[in-house]
């Protein structure tokens, strides 16, 4: 198997050397100047174009002296076309000949233009990617898809960009938090929302952005707060018109799948309404397209929500946006866990579990953004969410000892309801005076949440030993009822000082009062109510933080470079009651919080950062409680009233690279956290094997990723090319045995490549794999060291046939290695389709689709923690096949548009 995947790989990268080495090594160069005093001009941009069609083959940008370059051209007849702004469009006939090496244009003189419109030329072309300060920026039309893409789809075919089963989305190696349409929220913060709804053919541009806070984008200096965020812009032509779709399908084993989407742009104004219900595992926000049967157990899903955006005057922009939706689950697992004790003693413990869930949330949420005049602006961004549900679980265990001799079993039982209001409100008032560069704001803040919850536990453990077996049991009712009351505000003054420099001051206070309460009660021997106290696992438990924040900041701001140096002082006032008990803890923390930000351009397309930030974080009210938890009477956990803040030293470097001649791109980064008085687990596990988990701080621990991504054209067109990603990951982790400290060291070396190609409006193929190699290392019990493989291989086609018919499919081979006895799998995912568009216009598509046509799904997974590593197999949807017809909504600028796919878009220097 690992030859198998080997050779893949090295199959992939081949493919691309081969592509390269069939081109001829020649040359076409020449330096762009102005026709009236022969300077440079830099940063021009140039365009190779096939005569027989002017089809763009390759572009380029000049340097700083004008200078340009293209390398390996195939034979052929061209135009090369230079353009500038304020010069007139420059164009020469190149002809490439077989013997061809070296073609230098010499001087390319522009001559100046008017603004008459009438002689200037627009050419149709657009890089497929830029790099601009904290963005990367790729170009929608040269990333084809299939006809009725969403842009997920889309941003599956982007260089550095990952999309997972889930739909969860990474960039460079991190996690996109964020998606906006045209700068503005949609449904919130809710990435999938967007790239689950949006079809990718009204997309002009996607970005990739480093957002920093809404603060630090005002003052224009960094703070460290930084959010991986992606933007979509919209084409002009589709921001006045609506579009959606409805969908329906029924299949076999009762499956079905039913939604609609509606949107409609008009120029400021979005409006965005959904709905569906799905048995299938899909995403309760997907619509008609069927990504079901991923993920753990089976659900059934129904939901709704709207978004709408719009300026209600020329000062107050509004987004608001609401979504509902209800979940039903059931899921089914069973699990093998080793447990690292001593250097010559473990445990294993073998689980089962069993899962109904019914749970049903509702959020809100707005964005108001009121320019008071011209000097004054204020924003607004109130949220709210509330849950509620019930869950009913029954689960099993079996515990053995080193010499695999049985310590203890158990039955429980648990049934557990819900409900927990959360609500937000930030408010930023910002100002900004005469003098450019200084500027006044102030970010207050408040909120509450609360969460109730009553639960039923009944639990049977029988415990073994030489003297024979000891039965105890459980029947307990837990209330508890846990509230949080926050407020804050942190105000900030900024000053140029010298020609180039920023100077800005700062001050913060946060303020949280906590309070967790919790109450036991044992079922009276008399009758089936619950009414008698159990005082040992009852308590009530308030917490009072309250933080001052002082800083300044200096930034400088160059031609090529900008960077910020920082430091603030932090006062933090933990004050903990245990009312039960009397107890009172107080305790006074100071820190040094520096920070440090550099970004150097060494180019249009080349640019490297650099972040450092110190951050303090307090422990949560669930970790300072002393109170026991029991409903796990074999994982007992308790918190610990004397933790202390801990201390994250965060480090990130990064680089990015796009080279405009040979299309290649480069995503570079490493990033690391060493964090100080790192909150982990202490555990004591007692000789009938009852384990108990208490929090205690600790130093050393660490981690540390690296991420390189290379994106390189197989042709000039763009309708083929190649990603390799390249990950390694490093975890140190502390822990604590019986008073023993335990260290795990967890490498993890991850090698992918995939191909994407596009012929024509005929097909498209996606084929991949990724193998990844995982070594784990304990110091206390260096027997159970570990190491395993993962290996993924991944096809996808879509094939355009005559009539309108359509055939596509996926197909995922999974293997799992090094893994207990019954979780090392292999298999194969298959899902196909068959589709035909009908109506004159292809506003209507039938689909006859399968899932897991093999009946090969499973769910199988491994977690590595600070002295434990556990296999976990997953009750999984298998093989359905459903039909399903699709009816597409889509009239832009008052005509109606067909569903085929899109004209190529024309883009502009």
């Amino acid at each position: 198997m690992k030859q198998r995947v080997l050779l893949t790989l090295l199959a992939l990268t081949a493919f691309a050397a081969l592509a390269r080495a069939q081109q001829k090594d020649n040359r076409i160069t020449g330096r762009i100047a102005d026709s009236s005093n022969k300077e440079a001009l830099p940063n021009a941009a140039v365009a190779l174009l096939e005569r027989k069609d002017s089809s763009v083959y390759t572009t380029a940008v000049a340097d700083a002296k004008g200078v340009f370059s293209f390398t390996r051209s195939k034979p052929g007849e061209y135009f090369l076309v230079v353009t500038y702004m304020g010069f007139r469009q420059l164009s020469r006939r190149v002809d490439v000949k077989d013997t061809t090496t070296v073609i230098d244009l010499g001087l390319l003189a522009m001559k100046r233009t008017s603004v008459n419109l009438d002689e200037v030329e627009v050419v149709d072309y657009v890089p497929p990617i830029r790099i601009k300060e904290d963005t990367i920026e790729f170009n929608a039309g040269s990333f084809k898809t299939r006809e009725n893409a969403m842009v997920e789809d889309l941003l599956k075919k982007l260089p550095g960009v990952q999309v997972d089963k889930d739909g969860t989305i990474k960039a460079n190696g991190e996690t996109i938090k964020k998606v906006l349409v045209d700068g503005k929220p949609f449904f919130g913060n809710d990435p999938k929302m967007a790239t689950r709804n949006l079809p990718a053919d009204i997309i002009d541009k996607i970005q990739v952005i480093n957002q920093k806070s809404e603060q630090s984008q005002f003052t224009g200096i960094a703070d460290g707060e930084i959010e991986k965020t992606l933007n979509l812009t919209v084409k002009e032509d589709k921001k006045k018109g609506f579009f959606g779709r409805a969908s329906a399908g029924y299949g076999t084993n009762d499956r079905y799948q039913a939604g609609a989407t509606f949107n409609r742009f008009r120029e400021s104004q979005q409006l965005s309404i959904l709905g569906s219900t799905n048995n299938v595992n899909a995403p309760g926000f997907a619509v008609g397209e069927v990504r079901g049967g991923q993920g753990q157990g089976l659900t059934r899903s129904w939901n709704g929500g709207a978004n709408y955006s719009d300026m209600f005057s020329k000062n107050l922009r509004v987004n608001a946006s609401y979504f509902v939706d209800k979940k039903e689950s059931e899921n089914e697992t069973v699990s093998g866990r080793q447990n690292i004790f001593r250097p010559d003693s473990s445990s294993f413990v073998n689980n089962f579990n069993n899962a109904l869930s019914d749970m049903v949330n509702h959020r809100a949420f707005m964005r108001m953004e009121y320019q008071i005049d011209s000097s004054h602006s204020l924003l607004v961004t109130p949220n709210f969410s509330y849950s509620n549900g019930n869950t009913v679980t029954e689960s099993g265990s079996t515990t053995l000892n080193n010499a695999k001799d049985t310590v203890n079993n158990s039955r429980n039982r648990s049934t557990t309801s819900s409900n927990a209001p959360t609500f937000n409100t930030q408010a930023l008032f910002r100002k900004k005076f005469d003098k450019k560069g200084r500027t006044l704001s102030a970010n207050f803040n408040f909120g509450f949440n609360k969460n109730e919850q009553e639960s039923i536990n009944q639990s049977f453990m029988n415990f073994h030993d030489a003297t024979g077996q000891r039965l105890d049991t459980i029947d307990q009712k837990v209330m508890q009822e846990s509230s949080s009351n926050r407020a804050g505000v942190k105000v900030s003054y900024t000053e140029p000082v010298f020609r180039d420099r920023y100077l800005e001051i700062d001050y913060g206070f946060n303020y949280n009062k906590s309070t967790n309460d919790r109450y036991t009660f044992d079922k009276s021997k008399t009758g089936d109510i619950y009414d008698q106290a159990v005082d040992s696992l009852t308590n009530l438990f308030r917490n009072v933080y309250s933080g001052h924040q002082a800083g300044i900041s200096l930034m400088t701001q160059k031609l090529r470079y900008n960077y910020t140096l920082g430091l603030s002082l932090q006062q933090n006032t933990l004050n903990s009651d245990n009312l039960s008990t009397g107890e009172n803890i107080h305790q006074q923390t100071w820190n040094f919080a520096p920070l440090a930000v550099l970004n150097y351009n060494f180019s249009s397309s080349k640019r490297l950062t650099f972040n450092y930030r110190g951050q303090t974080q307090q422990p949560t009210l669930e970790q300072l409680q002393p109170v026991p938890d029991i409903s796990n009477p074999l994982l007992i956990r308790e918190g610990n009233p004397d933790l202390e803040p801990t201390f994250l030293n965060n480090v990130a470097l990064s680089f990015n690279d796009y080279d405009h001649n040979t299309m290649r791109s480069l995503f570079a980064s490493v990033t690391g956290t060493f964090t100080l008085n790192k909150i982990v687990n202490s555990n004591t596990i007692t000789k009938e094997g009852i384990q108990i988990v208490k929090p205690v701080n600790v130093d050393g621990s660490y981690n540390l990723n690296a991420y390189i991504v290379n994106g390189l054209a197989l042709n000039r067109q763009q309708k083929a090319n190649l990603n390799t990603s390249t990950v390694l990951t490093y975890n140190r982790d502390i822990s604590f045995v019986n008073g023993a400290e335990n260290i795990t060291n967890n490498l993890n070396l991850m090698q992918g490549a995939n191909v994407n190609w596009m012929y024509k409006e005929l097909f498209d193929v996606a084929a991949g794999g990724t193998v990844s190699y995982n070594r784990v290392r304990f110091s206390q019990n260096e027997a159970n060291n570990a190491n395993y493989f993962n290996y993924t291989l991944t096809f996808d086609f879509n094939l355009n046939l005559p009539l309108g018919f359509i055939i596509g499919g996926d197909l995922d081979y999974i293997a799992n290695t090094g893994r207990s006895a019954g979780f090392n799998n292999q298999y194969t995912m298959v899902n196909g389709f068959v589709s035909k568009t009908v109506f004159s216009k292809k506003q209507g598509l039938l689909k006859l689709q399968v899932f897991d046509l093999l009946n090969q799904n499973v769910s199988v997974t491994r977690t590595v923690a600070d002295n434990y590593i556990e296999d976990t197999r997953s009750m999984v949807l298998n093989r359905y096949f459903m039909l399903s017809f699709s009816y597409f909504l889509n009239r832009f600028g008052g005509k109606s548009a067909s569903m085929g796919r899109a004209a190529r878009p024309m883009p502009v220097f």
